[in-house]
């Protein structure tokens, strides 16, 4: 057993042909929570045939088993040629996952010493499939039967267990031999990218196989530190290896008694580093002594997380197999501690191109955690700490106005600046610049909504109720209790521009959104460039790009921006980018919603080379019809793709088109602290979902205030946040709920000219007609801050009072009504045996499109913050219907196929990331609420 550096795992061997697999069918008689009652749950196939063999969709095209918060996984093989083989290989870089292996890699041959023949196993019988605790291949023929089982033993390195039973009656003396190459395209077949720029060497020693990596930090889907390493490392001590280019021969042998059997183990590790190479080459030796052991272990612990998780008696074993499935995908997005990172983590999805590594979302680590917390608990926890392991701190050199903020990506790598500000120097082992590059995906300019206390009290619950851990429960809340505060007072601080409690999404001080003297900026697209100098002032213009006779302008402050936003058809603007708005946009973690302006329009259909005819142009332009249908625009389109513009261009028909326009259009303001300094922007537009989370927030602040121990800072504030959360819930029921049409909105805080709807004290405006809000807040009255968003049309933000539990019974009523409605939500109603209910927009809404990312399509978890919200008001069977329909009508949903990250509302189709985390934890939540009930 030696130190082999560098993983070349081994993999097991699926159902060749498929014919000989065992089926969930075959095991219905075993207990429910036997690993074993679950077979294939999840399709385990593949054979890559190159580091970034992809989709359509850009995820890696196969569903890799994974497992303990190892950086890589194995397939099983797809052919019977492939018999006996680790099956094809992903490792997981820093930030990216790419296959280094396809499914002959590590492929075992027998070889009969004595007469030097190979043994024939290609007429054996064979079973290959896979539990969620391992990958198994049984091959059998007259002679001997092989069981090949692929486990995982450490957080760096999988073991596989070969047992060789001798039918006969009489000792074999037999040559192990075991052959294998790395994959050297990288996205082309052909390219033979990878030996050149990616691997650095390949070596092999005692049996085993050691492959380095160059430093890398590429767009393309690279990111890996100098002398990263994939090895394999065997059990039998004789072994010997040969290395030609990219390729091996490892020999050994074994002796097997007549009817014996003897078994062998394989490591295969990946490691980011020559450190963490040393420690783990330890490791594997303990694991090689100790195989059996590890064996054991791997399938106790997912029997117990099958003992906890599977709940329900009620759902059926199809039900089952799919809470089964989405607990294999959040398992399987679990990476262990690397890099900066001291805590274990779960990432939005492994095969995704910018979702893997150990890339960590707040928004998507509550929901994570919200449903582990249910069969594994200690990574719900890790999970969560990983996201607070980065909360600004008030003297923070990027950020200090942010003290309490959370980032909105956090990763292995410092990103440049913090790695120049020295502020973590003492805290982390920070590589050379020679050895690692700076961090991709990292990002600070905005974080997402505020639902911690929601995952953290989840967890505390789950502690005490179903694993009997009432210390560490205790020992969790007094730890997270502090954090949720000053991140509660953060959104108050650097998010509410009128101060009146409600805070809105916005955007952080960051070089994408102002300049270094603290002015806001956006970038526009004119040919009308002196224009543009003559409105806002030749100072405030920054010419920063050139396309012909277009011009990309940098256009310097709020006021220049609101300027821009008035004379925007006067302007001919072809485009622009606001960073404020796309950061507020990704705060509220719906990235292209209507509610914040995001509509397409001619310039946008003109940038679709796609559209080829008339028809096509006028559908895609949302926003023209949108000005048709509400201001009588004429919205006739003549030209050609690329080239289409309206027919009548006359003044009084493009006013109209103007007036429709300043609807879809957002404003920002500028927050500052007790003095002059900027400390972020505010879209003025209170987010009727945020809001409600802040009211919930709340709640869970002030239950944790009377549950943490003595001494725990702002343990006295629990009535504070009572009252906070009185207040917030009157706010939303009375000033974000339309009678008119039976729904909760956002409010805008300024007119469509950008005029505030109150003055400086508070008070309406004449002739702004604005309610009151009965309960006060900080003694306070407070009114309306503005009137509600009904132009952008209705969206699951329009539900979220439901979820939270702020709306009142009658407005909940009349939500629910819009919600079963099926014209707008319903799908699965009007597109019988098709469609997926509760869609990121009503069909109705002017920005609707049933493949837009957050105007149409199903996303998981609000479809199951609207299944709560129907099952909390009184609408049980309606939730229990439409969770039904997701599993008949959602593609590939109750068969083999990967969790996705969203689903088509009239198709059901699938699209986006492959096992995706958030979509798996809501499912499994759906699996102990809703199936079966």
């Amino acid at each position: 057993m030696k130190k082999t550096i560098l993983a070349i795992l081994v993999g097991s061997v699926i159902s060749l042909s498929g014919c000989n697999s065992p089926s969930s069918d075959s095991t219905e008689t075993l207990p429910s929570t036997d690993v074993s009652n679950f077979v294939n749950v999840l399709d385990r196939v593949g054979n890559p045939d190159r580091m970034k063999d992809r989709d359509a969709q850009s995820n890696l095209s196969y569903n890799a088993f994974t497992d303990l918060g190892a950086w890589h996984g194995h397939l099983l093989p797809s052919d019977d040629s492939a018999i006996g083989s680790a099956g094809g290989i992903m490792i997981v870089d820093q930030e990216y996952s790419s296959y280094i292996a396809n499914e002959n890699f590590d492929k075992l041959t027998l070889i009969d010493a004595d007469n030097n023949q190979e043994i024939n196993l290609l007429s054996a019988e064979v079973k290959a499939f896979s539990t969620p605790d391992a990958l198994h291949q049984v091959i059998e023929n007259n002679e001997f039967k092989i069981e090949m089982t692929t486990r995982f033993g450490t957080n760096r390195s999988s073991i596989i267990e070969t047992r060789i039973s001798n039918k006969l009656e009489q000792v074999r003396n037999l040559k192990l031999v075991w052959t294998g190459g790395f994959l050297r395209d990288f996205s082309t077949v052909g390219d033979d990218a990878a030996a050149n720029t990616v691997y650095k060497a390949l070596t092999g020693e005692n049996g085993g196989v050691e492959l380095t990596f160059n430093k890398a930090a590429s767009w393309s889907g690279l990111k890996s530190e100098e002398g990263a390493e994939f090895f394999v490392t065997r059990s039998v001590d004789n072994a010997t290896t040969t290395v030609t280019d990219y390729n091996y021969r490892s020999e050994g042998s074994v002796t097997i008694n007549a009817n014996g059997n003897t078994t062998f183990y394989n490591a295969y590790s990946y490691v980011h580093n020559p450190t963490e190479a040393i420690s783990e080459a330890s490791a594997v030796s303990t694991l090689l002594q100790q195989g059996a052991t590890a064996m054991s272990t791997a399938k106790a612990r997912w029997n117990d997380y099958l003992k906890h998780g599977l709940a329900n008696d009620e759902a059926t074993k199809a039900e089952s197999n799919v809470a089964v499935k989405a607990m294999m995908t959040l398992n399987g997005n679990w990476r262990s501690p690397a890099g900066i990172v001291q805590h274990g983590t779960v990432t939005p999805s492994v095969t995704a191109i910018w979702f893997s590594g150990n890339n960590t979302w707040p928004w998507d680590t509550w929901k994570h955690a919200y449903a582990m917390a249910h069969f594994n608990p200690d990574v719900a926890m890790e999970n969560i700490r990983t996201v607070f392991q980065f909360q600004v701190k008030d003297d923070d050199p990027i950020r200090p106005q942010d003290a309490g903020y959370l980032l909105d990506v956090v990763n292995y790598s410092l990103p440049q600046d913090r790695i120049d500000s020295g502020y973590y120097d003492d805290k982390y082992d920070i590589p050379s610049a020679a050895q690692n590059d700076a961090s991709m995906n990292w990002n600070e300019r905005n974080t997402k909504p505020s639902l911690a206390a929601w995952a953290v009290m989840e967890i505390y619950h789950s502690l005490i109720n179903e694993f009997d851990r009432a210390n560490d429960a205790q020992a969790w809340i007094d730890e997270m209790y502090p954090k949720l505060v000053a991140y509660h007072d953060w959104w108050l601080s650097n998010r509410d521009h009128n101060s009146n409690g409600v805070p809105e999404y916005g955007a952080a001080v960051d070089p994408s959104h102002n300049t270094d003297d603290g002015h806001m900026y956006i970038k526009v697209w004119t040919e009308l460039g002196d224009d543009l100098k003559a409105l806002v002032g030749a100072d405030k213009v920054k010419e920063i790009d050139s396309n012909g006779t277009s011009k990309q302008y940098q256009v310097i402050g709020v006021d220049s921006y609101n300027l821009v936003l008035d004379n925007y058809e006067e302007l001919a603007i072809t485009g622009y980018s606001n960073g404020s708005q796309t950061a507020t946009s990704w705060e509220s973690g719906m990235d292209d919603a209507a509610r914040f302006g995001f509509i397409y329009d001619l310039a946008k259909t003109n940038s679709r080379d796609w559209i080829t005819t008339v028809s096509a142009a006028t559908e895609y332009d949302q926003l023209g019809r949108y000005a048709q249908q509400h201001y009588n625009f004429d919205n006739t389109i003549t030209g050609s793709s690329e080239n289409w513009a309206y027919s009548d261009v006359s003044d009084a028909n493009m006013a109209k088109l103007r007036d429709a326009r300043k609807d879809w259009q957002v404003r920002f303001g500028e927050n500052h602290d007790s003095g002059t300094n900027l400390v972020g922007f505010s879209m003025l537009q209170e987010s009727v979902d945020q809001a409600s989370y802040m009211y919930s927030d709340n709640k869970y602040l002030s239950e944790m205030a009377g549950l943490v121990s003595d001494g725990v800072e702002g343990k006295d504030r629990g009535q504070e946040f009572v009252e906070h959360a009185e207040f917030i819930k009157d706010y939303i029921n009375t000033c974000m709920f339309d009678s008119a049409t039976s729904f909760y909105y956002d409010i805008r805080l300024v007119d469509k000219d950008g005029n505030s709807f109150l003055d400086s004290s508070g008070i309406p405006v004449p002739g702004a007609d604005l309610k009151r809000v009965d309960t006060p807040y900080q003694g306070k009255n407070v009114y309306c801050a503005g009137v509600v968003l009904t132009e952008r049309g209705q969206a699951p933000d329009g539900w979220s009072p439901l979820f939270n539990g702020a709306a009142t019974q009658a407005n909940a009523d009349k939500v629910m009504d819009v919600m079963l409605d099926a014209s707008k939500f319903d799908s699965s109603t009007e597109y019988q045996g098709e469609g997926v209910s509760l869609g990121t927009a009503s069909r109705d809404n002017p920005a609707y499109g049933a493949d837009i990312y957050w105007r149409g399509r199903v996303w998981l978890d609000q479809f199951y913050f609207g299944l709560q919200a129907l099952e909390k008001y009184g609408r049980h069977n309606d939730a229990v219907r439409i969770a039904e329909d997701l599993f008949q009508n959602g593609e590939g949903f109750g068969s083999d196929g990967a969790i996705r990250e969203n689903y088509n509302p009239e198709t059901g189709a699938v699209q986006g990331a492959s096992n995706f985390s958030w979509s798996a934890a809501h499912t499994y939540m759906m699996y102990r609420n809703f199936y079966g009930k």
